[in-house]
């Protein structure tokens, strides 16, 4: 099971209406939280749109720049709080609206999936430092592939 389908089941996410194009993505926005910590309610009118969603397509060109970030489809990303399109694709029964937003790979600050990547918990990628001065990519971080 990918992890698209194991979110899929967890967040009841729709069926993807279609497939962005160039550097395009879909995303499906994660609900609100409807408790605080301590257990206060949170009324409705109120409530901002979370600034979170699933991963659900790209566009080849997103793709790309996806590789770089280790960002994968499925994965929880953080995006601007405006950014992007919103189109309703369906509803649940108490009648609240389940949004795919559109946006531009460029809106999509980060992936709490790939940076646990990172950490040394993925056997597949590793977080390498460039410290030789003579070189272009001089004091920038980057990701490399680990030999199997």
């Amino acid at each position: 099971m990918t992890t698209l389908e194991k979110r899929r089941e967890q967040y009841g996410i729709p069926r993807v209406p279609y497939l962005p194009f160039g550097d395009c993505v879909l995303i499906y926005r994660l609900p609100n939280e409807t408790r605080t910590a301590g257990g206060l309610y949170i009324p409705e009118t109120s409530e901002e749109p979370k600034p979170e969603g699933v991963l659900l397509a790209a566009g080849l060109k997103a793709r790309d720049q996806m590789r770089d970030g280790l960002i994968e489809v499925g994965d929880i990303v953080s995006f601007a709080k405006y950014a992007g399109w919103e189109k309703q694709v369906s509803r649940d029964p108490m009648n609240k609206g389940k949004d795919i937003i559109q946006m531009k790979i460029q809106d999509v600050l980060g992936s709490e999936d790939a940076m646990e990547r990172v950490e040394g918990k993925s056997p597949t990628h590793k977080l390498v430092y460039d410290n030789d001065p003579k070189s272009e990519s001089y004091g920038q971080h980057f990701y490399e592939e680990v030999a199997s």
